[in-house]
């Protein structure tokens, strides 16, 4: 968890949104002599999110896009930042109304307990921290009641998925033997860049977001910096930051067949795609490529477990908040 949140507008201010004007253009009185317009852009279940919440999350990412010296380029980058926000905002709602169905709850001490737990992981000093909510313009309450959501959506995945997650003493040897044993030790350091296809794309939508992808290729054919052209372009915010790296990883990762085969196939240095993931194209560069020392069993077999449990932990997860998105109204107007 990290210790510099953006911090939700609290429950009470959402409700009264909601309660005074549905779903509708909201008006609210800033002064006696002007009005705020507030857009709802999208409606989850009984609940709202709000533009400006987007533009909070995505102000950090949104200050990186303005540099961009294209102005057709600033547009769509920053439109699919927006969407990609509000995605996981929608995501976070649905996860905070199954709390509410399941009657979870947070007390304090837990809350304290989770950021000590944080200022140790960091090595903050309450000072520091402070200075650090601070910098991003929260105070300590706030944070407080953003850790509470942050626990409450982990027990809510916790108790949706973990239990569907078995992973046996075989699962872990035969991973071992497929993926280390057999000679299938390589590791590869690759970067990318990630172009997402929206939810329930129709096929037209994903030929333009795959001609895009060829785009951003192209530009880096032509001899731009592949770094550069992620931090600009890609549409993965774990990993733009970095320049798309992904650090290093073997067959093990679980890639989709597709990005799996052509990495593996790959030179050092070479760059390819865009090929179809599962949820967008990638256009992928080999960074290194190194031969990784095979460990006995005994040795691994924990950590393997760990791996394994966590690749099919994301992947309940996914099926979870897509199945949530089934049976909740969700209405998305960005």
């Amino acid at each position: 968890m990290s210790p510099k949140p953006t911090a939700p507008p609290t429950g009470q201010t959402r409700w009264a949104l909601l309660s005074g004007l549905g779903a509708a253009a909201l008006l609210v009185a800033a002064t006696a002599e002007a009005r705020v317009v507030e857009r709802i852009v999208a409606v989850v279940g009984d609940d709202i999110v709000l533009e400006s919440e987007v533009n909070e999350k995505a102000a950090p990412f949104l200050r990186e896009v303005a540099g961009l010296p294209d102005p057709a380029q600033r547009k769509q980058r920053s439109a699919a930042l927006r969407r990609e926000v509000l995605n996981k905002l929608v995501d976070e709602e649905l996860l905070l109304q199954q709390a509410s169905e399941l009657k979870l709850s947070v007390s304090s001490e837990e809350i304290d307990r989770s950021i000590e737990q944080i200022k140790k992981d960091y090595g903050l000093s309450d000072e520091q921290l402070r200075a650090e909510l601070a910098r991003t313009g929260l105070d300590m309450a706030s944070y407080r009641q953003q850790t509470r959501r942050e626990i409450l959506k982990y027990r809510v995945i916790n108790i949706a998925v973990g239990s569907k997650v078995q992973v046996s003493d075989n699962d872990v040897e035969s991973y071992y033997e497929r993926n280390m044993k057999s000679g299938a030790n390589v590791q590869v350091r690759v970067s990318h860049i990630f172009v997402v296809i929206p939810e329930n794309a129709d096929a037209a939508k994903v030929l333009e977001r795959e001609a895009y992808a060829k785009k951003l290729l192209e530009r880096v054919k032509k001899g731009e910096d592949f770094a550069t052209v992620a931090k600009e372009a890609s549409e993965d915010s774990n990993t733009r930051a970095e320049g798309g790296d992904l650090g290093y990883f073997g067959k093990e990762m679980g890639l989709p067949t597709p990005v799996e085969e052509l990495v593996f196939s790959m030179e050092v240095g070479q760059v390819g795609g865009p090929v179809r993931g599962n949820q967008g194209f990638h256009i992928l560069k080999l960074v290194d490529r190194k031969a990784k020392d095979v460990s006995p069993l005994d040795d691994v077999k924990e950590e393997l477990r760990a791996q394994l449990r966590q690749k099919e932990m994301e992947r309940q997860t996914r099926i979870f908040l897509s199945e949530l998105r089934k049976r909740t109204l969700v209405d998305i107007r960005l």
